[in-house]
């Protein structure tokens, strides 16, 4: 798939075979980024726009899939935990008390775990992916961006619907489906559901086949107009995911006495012959692996079994000429509970068991109004309330039934934000120049109750009881609670010098929320961000040029560092970091039936101040006084973020054969990423080397697009990319895992509109 040409397709063109028609244009897109409908061209942000008919051919089913629309996010996965990274900036700690960099909303429906993103990617109207802070509008938890979901409303009036299904290599079968019935003039009613499951595609015997897939998700929802200047809006939505663990390879690189078990060797024990010294807090710069990618034996697969429910509305109601009177609101019930084998080979040394539901839900109320092209304003309020539950253990499967080397309880984890927002634009050259000015502030509050136990040795699988006191190592205690607050702005200066030309500038400030966790607590990360770029059309809006340049001032990042299993990671400010960069964006139409699409991105990222401590290998400051235990201080200054490769490419190219009114579309798109590292420490043993993948399809299209039959061949060069990389001390043993992105996949497509 093409990228964004699929959400600017041109006029349709003669039925005549390649003969161009008169007149030919890319079609406006209409999108909500400003939380107001704007043409994306008109819109003063960096961003891609992609309609549910490219979601849908793209096999995109969860938001690891959007990687083949907008390869310049930056998604991986850790277990079953989504990390996203946009111009450089991510969040890396997925513990209860974390909070993502990139704001992600569901029809206006805050998301706040990134455990809930599994599925939702389904019978969609689009997807919009904002890059650069957003934290007047957005607020906190924006500093990378904005992802915006929007699914298919009901439509009055309108019996519609379609039903697709697919069928592929590893046994791979997806079904997606939806219908559209009007009740009477003033209400109509949607109901969709989607199905996706797959083989593993890892070869991972004795344990079987790793990675697989198995999701189901269903929604309804419900559109109505009962009176003059009243729309309503309700959406309940349930998914389901229940399959295999992540299959992660795993390389013991050293053995140490951390733990008083006689199970583990004491000292340290390099157990490949060319380990350097272990420097950078513990961690192996100079180490390079080779892992296997498609076959390793594994002893066990483990399981995750997710499932929520969620419930989500709007009503806008027109106030005169005051404006529009919104509310937007959504709760959600999530519940998981996962297996995961964590050493990454045979046999099974350590497990990861753990429990985590969350309730979350969010409120906004807003009061917008104005013209384009005139004064337009933006007023209004939010509320975040979420409360999670977590009990968590690592295994270790050893003799007497194992034992768990830590098991943590957090009985409440409380988390509530409230803010107050307002934006308006203000022609100062009418139809020309005008100026964008936002505030917002925001009021933070966290609590929880933490519960930890140490090693349980020879106690079996049966963890300790949250209230059981008599069980060693049992510690409970409350983190002093976060109360924070923070004002973010912007200000922007948009100008037009013709209808097919925006230049903007602006400067914007993002901020997300600090916390707590088993050894302190750390700050807020606050970005400050400046931002030119251009949007245009030339020759008669058949080509499209869009570039922006922007530069960060980016303080107090918040970084996980993993200790040992006794406390697990410590998140850590990692002072100072320095971003900029440069995107352009092409589509050209060069014919009626050829468009062809390029992106170019240029991306210079550094932590210019981050220093921090960590557990040595030998658990003391320096290994020659081994009677002096403690952290070893380290330096990451100098060091790239994670996902930060420096350039990125994507290159598409479409062709439409017409046979009288039947089409045959042919499309060739492929995207290149320069090395970049996947943990900040920039070991060589975590960095993932330049690699392009490259997807082709071919689809028929009958008359009228109501039938069309789509062979598609993704990833091409079965290039599997690092998803993670990381060094773990667990257990007294030091390991680096591996997990790794889809393999090539192919299959058919077909899809029915009625």
């Amino acid at each position: 798939m093409t990228g964004t040409a699929h959400a600017q397709d041109a006029a349709a063109p003669a039925s005549t075979a390649d003969d161009a028609p008169a007149s030919m244009s890319l079609a406006d897109i209409v999108v909500t980024a400003q939380k107001r409908a704007t043409n994306i061209q008109d819109t003063p942000i960096a961003m891609r726009a992609f309609d549910g008919d490219a979601v849908l051919k793209a096999g995109v089913s969860d938001v690891n899939g959007l990687a083949r629309l907008a390869p310049d996010l930056g998604i991986t996965n850790d277990t079953q935990y989504t990390k996203i990274t946009v111009r450089g900036i991510s969040s890396q700690d997925h513990s209860e008390t974390a909070d993502p960099a990139l704001t992600i909303n569901i029809d206006g429906e805050y998301i706040n775990r990134p455990i809930a993103l599994n599925a939702s990617f389904f019978d969609l109207e689009r997807i919009e992916v904002l890059r650069g802070p957003q934290g007047t509008l957005y607020g906190r938890n924006a500093t990378a961006g904005a992802l915006n979901i929007v699914a298919a409303k009901p439509k009055l009036g309108d019996f519609q619907g379609y039903a697709s299904g697919s069928y592929g290599n590893f046994n791979a079968f997806t079904g997606e489906a939806a219908v559209n019935v009007p009740l009477g003039e003033k209400v109509a009613v949607r109901v969709s559901g989607m199905h996706n499951q797959h083989d593993g595609y890892f070869n991972n015997e004795p344990a079987g086949r790793g990675s697989a897939g198995n999701t189901d998700a269903v929604r309804a929802s419900i559109y109505a107009e009962p009176l003059a200047g009243v729309r309503v809006y309700l959406a309940g939505e349930y998914v389901n995911v229940d399959t295999t663990g992540i299959a992660q390879y795993g390389i013991v690189v050293a053995n140490n006495g951390v733990l008083a078990n006689p199970a583990f060797a004491s000292g340290i024990v390099d157990v490949i012959p060319s380990t350097p010294a272990l420097e950078g807090g513990g961690v192996p710069l100079r180490l390079r692996f080779d892992p296997p990618k498609s076959s390793f034996p594994l002893g066990s697969l483990g399981f995750t079994r997710i499932e929520q429910y969620a419930v989500r509305g709007r009503v806008d109601v027109d106030v005169g000429s005051i404006g529009t009177l919104s509310y937007i609101g959504g709760y959600r019930d999530v519940n998981s509970d996962v297996n995961q084998p964590l050493n990454g080979f045979a046999p099974t040394t350590f497990v990861q068991m753990y429990q985590k539901d969350s309730e979350t839900q969010s409120h906004e109320i807003r009061l917008s109004g104005g013209e384009e092209g005139g004064f337009v304003y933006q007023v209004g309020g939010f509320y975040f309330n979420e409360d999670q539950y977590m009990a968590q253990g690592l295994f270790l499967p050893l003799a007497a039934g194992g034992s768990f080397l830590n098991y943590f309880y957090r009985p409440y984890v409380k988390n509530k934000s409230v803010a107050g927002f307002a934006q308006a634009t203000m022609p100062l050259i009418e139809d020309t120049l005008s100026v964008t000015a936002g505030i917002r502030y925001t009021k933070d509050k966290k609590s929880a109750l933490f519960i930890n136990y140490g090693p349980q040795f020879g106690r079996g699988s049966a963890p300790p009881a949250q209230d059981d006191t008599t069980r060693p190592g049992r510690v409970e205690f409350n983190p002093t609670p976060l109360d924070d607050d923070q004002v973010t702005w912007t200000v922007g200066l948009d100008y037009n010098p013709s209808r097919d030309h925006l230049i903007y500038g602006k400067v914007s400030t993002g901020y997300k929320a600090g916390g707590f966790d088993n050894v302190g607590s750390f700050g807020a990360e606050k970005l400050t961000a400046y931002e030119i770029g251009s949007k245009n059309s030339f020759a008669g809006r058949t080509i499209q040029f869009n570039a922006a340049a922007f530069y960060y001032d980016y303080k107090d990042q918040q970084i996980p560092i993993f200790l040992d299993t006794s406390v697990g990671s410590q998140v850590v400010n990692a002072g100072k970091s320095r971003i900029w960069g440069i995107e352009t964006d092409t589509t050209i139409l060069l014919s009626p039936n050829d468009r062809f699409t390029a992106t170019v991105n240029y991306l210079d990222a550094k932590l210019t101040q981050f220093e921090a401590a960590r557990l040595g290998l030998s658990g003391t400051i320096a290994d020659s006084d081994p009677s002096t235990p403690g952290l070893q201080p380290f330096d990451l200054s100098g060091n790239r973020p994670v996902q930060s490769p420096k350039w990125t490419i994507a290159l598409g190219y479409d062709h439409d054969f017409y046979f009288g009114d039947h089409k045959l579309t042919a499309s060739l798109f492929s995207r290149f990423k320069s090395a970049y590292f996947l943990q900040p420490s920039n070991s060589l043993a975590e960095k993932q080397e330049a690699f392009t993948q490259t997807d082709f399809t071919l689809e028929y299209s009958a008359p009228g697009d109501r039938f069309s039959v789509q062979g598609f061949v993704r990833n091409i060069e079965n290039y599997k990319p690092y998803a993670f990389a990381g060094y773990v001390n667990a257990g007294g043993q030091l390991l680096i895992n591996y997990i790794y992105g889809t393999p090539r996949t192919y299959g058919v497509r077909g899809t029915f509109r009625f």
